[in-house]
């Protein structure tokens, strides 16, 4: 087979326009490579915005129940469906061993689960470039050992508010302590890991680099809060005692929404605190939702409703059922921030040399914005991206012609 034909050295003249959003000259194409907007669609504000096309993943609207395409936001799209395997995979051992009533297996899977699949993406798109294991080691080591400290202090508080009464409430004391101060605290502490890495790192500064070390955080946090949450099954021997659906409720609530609920929402604080707006003014409005307050207000909102369910004395169904619409919730709550953060995070305006965009493929100009299928830059692994592809100041001064 003959090697493919190499890139041209240089595009050929290429039609430009004014965007009128963001005033930038750009390639005359879909989407704004400046900010993004989808010129295609002229349908003012709505364009600007563009929630029916993901900044990460321009072929999904912003709001959907995809949680592959939001817990890993640089996936190439060769690589999500082993992705997407790799998760599916994780749900049926959950509901195998649930069903065995395993007590080491279930606890090896519901602490390990994500948090291993969460690694390989690591591995996958490096967005370390290079220095894959010391923050992605020093992540996990601060997150475990910060979880399993809080998980027995606060465990104390949440046992004590379980205990039986004879007038039980959730506005008292002991209750507001274990729903409240116990998931908020604990949910502040899964922000330290991303915060030593962020004062360690050096280079270029990205905001899906905080996603990935605030994830990566809470999945050591709630590994080792796991791990001594469901300890005590093995007290019992090599079976758990429990029906079916009292090993389902547990591995669920441990092994899936607790670890994705952390990840995505540390992840969304990290994108936050890590983003710098660039020189772009863009018509797509909304820099509120990509705030780190705004992000750390939401995680914690989520954590103490997840609180209150846990001492309710809810259904082992019911409980399920509360926990996947939090998790549902927080999942377009993240993803419409993680767009807004990668729409006000355009890089100056530049026009780079031709490359092969990976997400659609078309020959294009490196810009902050792919001109024909809207993916951010910024969501592209780094490996994915040639060098060099930045030329400061390279954008015409007025419409006319691009080379």
């Amino acid at each position: 087979m003959s090697d493919p034909a190499p890139l041209p050295a240089e595009l050929p003249v290429l039609a430009t326009v004014a965007c009128p959003y963001c005033s930038a000259v750009v390639p005359d194409a879909r989407y704004c490579g400046a900010c993004g907007a989808h010129l295609a669609a002229a349908d003012g504000f709505r364009a600007a915005q563009r929630l029916h096309s993901y900044a990460a993943f321009p072929d999904e609207p912003v709001f959907r129940l995809a949680v592959v395409t939001s817990l890993f936001p640089h996936l190439s799209h060769r690589a999500k469906a082993p992705f997407r395997a790799g998760f599916g995979l994780v749900l049926v051992l959950v509901l195998v061993f649930a069903l065995a009533g395993t007590s080491g297996p279930l606890i090896a899977i519901s602490a390990l689960g994500v948090p291993l699949l969460f690694v390989l993406y690591i591995w996958e798109v490096d967005p370390y470039e290079g220095s894959f294991l010391p923050p992605t080691f020093l992540c996990l080591v601060i997150g475990a050992a910060l979880g399993a400290g809080w998980a027995v202090v606060g465990g104390s508080y949440v046992d004590k508010a379980l205990l039986p009464s004879l007038f039980p409430s959730l506005t008292s004391g002991s209750s507001v302590i274990a729903a409240i101060a116990v998931p908020g605290i604990a949910q502040l502490l899964m922000c330290v890991p991303m915060l030593v890495v962020r004062s360690m790192q050096r280079g270029r500064i990205e905001s899906l680099d905080g996603f990935v070390a605030g994830a990566t955080g809470a999945l050591g946090f709630t590994l080792a809060a796991t791990v001594d949450l469901m300890a005590p099954w093995l007290s019992n021997g090599q079976l758990t005692h429990q029906s079916f659906l009292a090993n389902v409720t547990q591995v669920i609530l441990r092994g899936v929404t607790l670890p994705l609920v952390s990840a995505l929402a540390t992840g969304f604080v990290g994108a936050a605190f890590w983003a710098k707006t660039g020189a772009v003014s863009t018509s797509a409005k909304g820099e509120w939702i990509a705030s780190p307050l705004v992000a750390l207000v939401v995680a914690v909102i989520i954590q103490v409703g997840l609180g209150f369910a846990d001492i309710a004395a809810l259904s082992d169904a019911v409980l399920i059922g509360v926990n996947l619409a939090a998790l549902g919730v927080l999942t377009l709550a993240m993803r419409a921030g993680i767009h807004h953060v990668l729409l006000h995070e355009a890089l100056e305006v530049g026009v780079g040399p031709p490359r092969v965009c990976p997400n659609c493929v078309h020959i294009v100009p490196a810009m902050a914005f792919c001109p024909q299928c809207g993916v951010a830059d910024r969501a592209v692994a780094r490996p994915h991206r040639p060098s060099g592809m930045w030329l400061a100041g390279a954008a015409p001064s007025s419409p006319g012609e691009l080379t």
